[in-house]
């Protein structure tokens, strides 16, 4: 029987649990990740007709997927995985996706990361379709002896709170104006996107166990105005992971930022944590040459993309 590649809607989610077992082993051993908790969402979602997208068939059996999402005129890819015997039919799978996407009434910019396949294996297919790339990594952090936090006198530090949300969410949206990360994802073009990405983080859970005690902002004592922030998650047992931190514009170079990592790095390690993890875009040269300083290494890269129509 020839590989097919059929609408999800089309099968059960048991259909799709060797491919699942399959994905949670490449996000535990590649992304130091538990991917349990979105595959569960993901099969309730399967099972509720509620996901469009498509599945590689080989004999019956599925070895790939990828579903995406439409809202307003954004389309975004959410998932995109194929076992390792069917990597090489990534293209083609994404040729469907891209295909679907780019031709939908109304869709007017898609958003796709794809953390599973380095940017150079997509880009022949994401390019065909019009999309930019950038590259992105995966960096971690040993917390044997993290170190002692040297704070600015002029700040005060206390835990991210919900009550901040809403100031921390203004706070998101003006730091990026202009970044890089709000070309790759439009929820940092907006203060109402960056309402909904720390919804995602603290309410959502779509990047791993918030950590309460080690999610911080930072206050600066002469205005009282929000000077920096960072949000702590636990992504596995004994791994935690970053998932936001910025610091304002007039006071970066300060120290500010390497003290707030430095605190939440420590709450990390005194609740078992081995390690901690961040994504970074490789245009974003400042973030990641103060990573490679505290001592971060990549461990992973990967590519988004990005059509606006």
């Amino acid at each position: 029987m020839a590989t097919e590649v059929i609408d999800i809607r089309r099968f059960d989610p048991g259909d799709f649990a060797p491919l699942f077992q399959a994905e949670a082993q490449a996000w535990n051993h590649q992304l130091r990740w538990d991917h349990a908790p979105a595959a569960r969402v993901i099969s309730n979602c399967l099972a509720d007709r509620r996901l469009v997208g498509y599945a590689l068939v080989n004999e019956g059996r599925i070895e790939g997927y990828s579903f995406f999402l439409c809202e307003d005129e954004k389309g975004l890819v959410g998932d995109f995985f194929l076992a390792p015997a069917f990597r090489h039919q990534a293209l083609r799978l994404l040729n469907h996706v891209l295909e679907t996407l780019t031709a939908t009434p109304g869709v007017r910019r898609v958003e796709a990361q794809l953390p599973h396949f380095s940017a150079q294996e997509l880009e022949p297919c994401f390019h065909e379709y019009g999309f930019t790339s950038y590259m992105r990594r995966f960096m971690s952090l040993k917390l044997a002896a993290p170190r002692q936090p040297a704070v600015p006198a002029v700040f005060v530090i206390e835990p991210w709170e919900r009550r901040h949300d809403h100031l921390a969410a203004e706070f998101i949206y003006r730091t990026y104006r202009g970044h890089i990360d709000a070309v790759i994802n439009d929820q940092y073009a907006s203060s109402e996107g960056a309402e909904r990405l720390i919804d995602n983080i603290f309410d959502l859970r779509g990047c791993g166990e918030p950590v309460s005690q080690a999610s911080l902002v930072a206050v600066h004592r002469a205005t009282q105005r929000l000077a920096g922030l960072v949000a702590l998650t636990t992504v596995r047992p004994g791994t935690a992971h970053i998932p936001q931190v910025a610091v304002a514009s007039e006071f970066q170079s300060g120290g500010l930022g390497t003290a707030l990592l430095d605190l939440a790095f420590r709450e990390a390690a005194n609740r078992g944590h081995r390690e901690v993890t961040l994504t970074v875009t490789d245009l974003n040269q400042g973030a990641q040459r103060l990573y490679e300083r505290m001592g971060f290494e990549t461990f992973s890269t990967f590519g988004a993309f990005v059509w606006n129509n």
